[in-house]
Formats: structure tokens, C-alpha cells, sequence
């Protein structure tokens, strides 16, 4: 998803449910929404009020740094934006993912995550790339077209392979 793909996704959510996005990690307990979160690069949660009524952070202590992260038990969804960047030099996007944790799974969580999978069938595309599983959102499938590198979920070495499959996405 491109930012506008990931704009009109949100758009379509919180016309059904009373979503609010907030950073799945913060040095605050508080789960305040993001302003922009088109704009965001880091992971987001997807916090559904019908879900649940409150959502507080837990914290988490590490050596060398403490934070607060929404527990990953709770009917929350996370969502990893897409990122553009230079790869290979040249405009790449790397993969974003929506996902849930389901090993407390109710039924009114899992229909909730099946709208939204739903939607991006219907509005999205497939991965046009077989190395690549997914959708593709319109803004970012233009973007493509117009020789954009997609990426997978993270940032693959810059070696022949990779390469290579970066050079065959554009070949007719």
C-alpha cells in the first residue's frame, strides 16, 4: 500500500467500526491515536472499540531501554505499513502486512479481521509478482507499472539473485 491505499483501507474500516490506530510500541502507557497513520513507518495497532472498551500498554523492560507495547493477547490487529526506499538504486516498496493473533480467537475478532480481509480482496489486486504473495493497492499498482521495484516484507540483499529479481519484474 502506498499512502493513499492506506488512507482509503482505514477510511473503509472505521466506516464499519469504531477503529482507532495507534503505535503498537510508545514510551507511554497511554494508547493515544496517530495523528497521521498514512504517514506512519513504524508497526501500528488496530484497536476495534466494539472490541474492546480500553487499551493501555504493557510495559516491557529490556536491557538498556524501556518501553510499552500493546500485549499481543489482546482482540487487537497490527498492521505494518509498507515503506518506500532505495534498493538497488532504484524506488523500491517493501511489503506491508495486517495480521491478528488468534490463539484466544472470539467469534466477533476473527469476523472483524474477515471484513477487513475482504475488503482488500475486493479493492486490491493479487501480488502480481508469484514470488510475492498478497494485494497490491491501486496507488501502489500504478506506481508499479511505472517501474517501481516490490519488495518483500523486509530489505533483501543487494546480490544477483535479488537483483535479478528485481530486473524481471518490469519484463514483457
Amino acid at each position: 500500500m502506498l499512502p493513499e491505499d492506506l488512507q482509503n483501507f482505514l477510511a473503509a474500516a472505521q466506516e464499519h467500526d469504531p477503529i482507532v490506530v495507534v503505535p503498537r510500541s510508545s514510551d507511554s502507557p497511554e494508547a493515544r491515536p496517530s495523528p497521521n497513520p498514512s504517514a506512519e513507518t513504524e508497526v501500528m495497532t488496530l484497536w476495534n472499540k466494539n472490541l474492546l472498551t480500553s487499551l493501555k500498554r504493557k510495559h516491557i523492560v529490556v536491557p538498556g531501554r524501556d518501553y510499552y507495547m500493546v500485549d499481543l493477547s489482546l482482540p487487537t490487529l497490527e498492521l505494518s505499513p509498507s515503506r518506500l526506499l532505495a534498493w538497488a538504486g532504484r524506488p523500491a516498496l517493501l511489503q506491508g502486512r495486517i495480521y491478528g493473533f488468534f490463539d484466544k480467537p472470539t467469534t466477533e475478532y476473527e469476523q472483524w479481521y474477515k471484513a477487513l480481509s475482504s475488503w482488500i480482496r475486493r479493492h486490491f489486486v493479487k501480488n502480481p509478482l508469484i514470488r510475492l504473495s498478497g494485494y497490491v493497492g491501486p496507488a501502489a499498482l500504478k506506481w508499479f507499472e511505472t517501474g517501481g521495484i516490490l519488495l518483500p516484507t523486509f530489505v533483501p540483499p543487494e546480490n544477483p539473485e535479488w537483483r535479478k529479481f528485481a530486473e524481471d519484474q518490469h519484463k514483457t
